[in-house]
């Protein structure tokens, strides 16, 4: 069974080029038809219906990104921290990082990263004399750093719903495990043209042009957010806690504000067409993980991967995770990722889950799809996108072995984070 389901979803995705969503909802259908139980309607809808909140979360979180980026909130953030951090080519590069991850990090969304704040900066890493290659390798490595930095890790979300595990906690352990990792790709991979290129030059020519009015007043939203996020947990039971979905939509009310001036409703829809594609396959995952556990493949799964030595169990995680997550990371999550914490249940799940997620994320340059470095191709205009993954190699290796690491040593790390 467990052969025919991913039969049917890699010649879905893979042969007929199917958008993942559907073809997750679709493998769901046919798996359940096979296994006898016919078109289990309430089941799918159920399953459909797991990552709502996950949902809720994506879709008010990119329409505030869609908000700050029309009301200038955004070019102003890029431009005062170069202007600030720009004259060093290792405090550039940091800078750089960190612009091109804050999508991701709200959203979830490693595209996200790669079409706003990617394509601010790219012209900024072409006029330090760098390959093209090498510049679409940082966007798209710091893209998919920020997709599972905090506070939205969207892998990390779909393991914890498949075990019942709520999204707490999650923070620190995620800042420590991306923020390193993704400066010391950036100055791994760029360091070397930064170091040569004239930094004075570079930052004369990253103005703000027509910079958008408001002042102070156009950064309050961004720390109205901020606060909302980090009071809870810093003063829990004092500081009331309004949830994510709440959060953004406070921030996208404020930056209605200031700033320049937009139409909401098309800023709205252009977030929520941008996201839809996330939200189509977390109700696709929702329903083949529904699927799994009825017809007991998710059971079988786990119970197999019980059966393995230590040592096998993490060879499986470290190249099955990125192979599947090649189709879809968020894929690799729900069909491999759940069965697999499911077998680590007597150690720290936080930080298994954490590590899990850096492991997976790897197979956003993963072929055939390895649809971030596609983009990212796209918008540095290298006709050829294996050669923004080549790069990355290295980078990608090191991170799944960290990931490995994490996953062995999970509760001896959760003493020292948690």
């Amino acid at each position: 069974m467990l052969l025919l389901m991913l039969a049917a979803f890699l010649g879905l995705v893979a042969g007929l080029k199917w958008p993942v969503g559907l073809a997750l909802a679709a493998t769901s259908v046919v798996v359940a038809a096979a296994d006898g139980q016919g078109f289990p309607l309430r089941h799918l809808v159920e399953g459909m219906f797991g990552y709502l909140d996950v949902s809720l979360v994506l879709i008010t979180a990119m329409i505030f990104m869609k908000i700050i980026e029309r009301n200038g909130l955004l070019d102003v953030l890029a431009c005062d921290l170069m202007l600030r951090f720009g004259r060093s080519p290792a405090t550039m590069l940091t800078a750089m990082t960190l612009i091109i991850m804050f999508p991701g990090m709200i959203t979830g969304s490693c595209t996200a990263s790669v079409l706003s704040t990617g394509v601010l900066l790219t012209p900024v890493l072409l006029k330090m004399d760098m390959p093209r290659a090498k510049a679409g390798a940082i966007v798209a490595m710091a893209s998919v750093y920020g997709m599972i930095a905090p506070p939205v890790n969207i892998v990390v979300m779909i393991i914890g719903g498949g075990i019942d595990m709520p999204y707490i906690g999650f923070d620190l352990p995620l800042l420590l495990m991306t923020l390193p990792l993704a400066i010391l790709t950036t100055l791994y991979l760029g360091y070397g043209f930064a170091r040569k290129a004239d930094m004075e030059s570079v930052v004369s020519e990253f103005t703000c042009h027509e910079r958008a009015p408001g002042g102070f007043l156009l950064y309050l939203p961004l720390l109205v957010v901020l606060v909302l996020m980090i009071g809870p947990k810093a003063l829990p039971g004092i500081f009331p806690d309004p949830r994510l979905p709440l959060t953004f939509v406070i921030g996208s009310a404020l930056a209605m504000l200031s700033g320049r001036k937009f139409n909401l409703l098309e800023t709205a829809r252009a977030g929520v067409a941008e996201i839809l594609p996330v939200v189509g396959i977390l109700m696709g995952v929702g329903m083949l993980i529904q699927i799994m556990t009825l017809t007991g493949i998710r059971g079988s799964i786990a119970v197999s991967s019980l059966s393995l030595p230590q040592y096998l169990l993490l060879a499986s995680i470290a190249v099955t995770l990125p192979l599947f997550g090649g189709i879809s990371v968020f894929g690799a999550a729900s069909v491999l990722g759940v069965p697999f914490i499911l077998t680590m249940l007597g150690q720290n799940l936080i930080i298994t889950a954490s590590g899990m997620s850096l492991i997976a994320a790897m197979g956003s340059f993963m072929p055939p799809v390895a649809l971030t470095a596609v983009i990212a191709a796209q918008v540095v205009e290298e006709p050829d996108y294996l050669k923004i993954v080549k790069p990355l190699v290295v980078p990608s290796l090191v991170a799944i072995g960290i990931g490995v690491l994490m996953i062995k040593y999970a509760t001896q790390i959760a003493r020292l984070v948690l």
